[in-house]
Order: C-alpha cells, then sequence, then structure tokens
C-alpha cells in the first residue's frame, strides 16, 4: 500500500473503491435458531445482506434481500448496528471490484415462508446460538455478537 503524504491525496489501494448503502439481516426463527448462509464470495457463513437499490427505503431493502435470497418474510425486531470500518466492510468480488459498504444491520425475525435459498449461497441453515458455524466470515463473528448484545441502543462502527 502506497499512502500520499500530500495531505490531500487518497492512498493508491482506495484509487478503484466503489461505496454502496447496504442492509443485513440476523433472522431469528420461533426456536431463536440464526439464519445463515455459505457465501460464494468469501466462502464462509454469514447472515443475510444486500445493497440498496435507488430510491429505496432501508426497511424496503431489507424486507426485499430478505425474501430474494430466502422465499421468508420477516418483521423489524430493531436496528442492531450500522456499520462501515473499512476493517471488515470491505468486500474483493472475482471480477475485480472492490465496494466498501456502509450496512445497516437489523435483528428480525420470520413471519411467514418456506426457505428456499438463492444462489448467492452455496449452502444454508438455521444454527443454535451455541452451534454456530467454525468458519464465518470475519463481519458475521461481528455482527452476530452484537446483535445478541443487549441491544438496548444500535451500535455504530
Amino acid at each position: 500500500m502506497t499512502v500520499a503524504r500530500n495531505g490531500g491525496g487518497e492512498d493508491s489501494w482506495m484509487s478503484d473503491l466503489e461505496i454502496r448503502p447496504g442492509v443485513a439481516a440476523v433472522v431469528y426463527d420461533a426456536a431463536g435458531q440464526t439464519l445463515l448462509h455459505r457465501r460464494r464470495v468469501g466462502d464462509g457463513w454469514a447472515p443475510i445482506s444486500g445493497h440498496i437499490e435507488p430510491g429505496e427505503s432501508l426497511t424496503a431493502a431489507l424486507h426485499r434481500e430478505v425474501l430474494e435470497e430466502t422465499g421468508l418474510t420477516a418483521r423489524i425486531e430493531r436496528l442492531v448496528s450500522l456499520n462501515s470500518d473499512p476493517a471488515f466492510q470491505i468486500v474483493a468480488y472475482p471480477d475485480g471490484r472492490r465496494v466498501h459498504f456502509v450496512t445497516a444491520l437489523f435483528a428480525c425475525r420470520v413471519t411467514a415462508g418456506h426457505l428456499r435459498g438463492s444462489d448467492e449461497g452455496s449452502a444454508w441453515g438455521w444454527f443454535p446460538p451455541d452451534a454456530l458455524p467454525e468458519d464465518l466470515l470475519p463481519y458475521a463473528r461481528i455482527w452476530l455478537a452484537d446483535a445478541a448484545a443487549d441491544g438496548s441502543a444500535p451500535i455504530v462502527r
């Protein structure tokens, strides 16, 4: 990494970085299990997430992403966190794109539907809180810990 020292320049590693608003859902079933999928990008387990389409609200994007990726509908229980830390919010895609997501994470409860995972995941499953997969993606560990914490106020990262 080359860092510009002129006070106003960009780091060279950031010159091709795109920034996008995103949403994510830690989805629980009636038994308190968490829905995760093995992401094709990163090859690890994570909650449902995606980007916000132009003209879409946070909540509309969240409901769309949950339905598109799982076939489920869910009720939002609370805003868990707002995440922008580049340490875990930059995603490198196989086509060479790099995206810095600013993601609103919500805790949700399934209200209807039958799980039918989309092709964004290579596997889908419900996991009890004490038996999460070992190979969670780094951001997923943070998101799941935040969702499990006493959520009196959203966390900002």
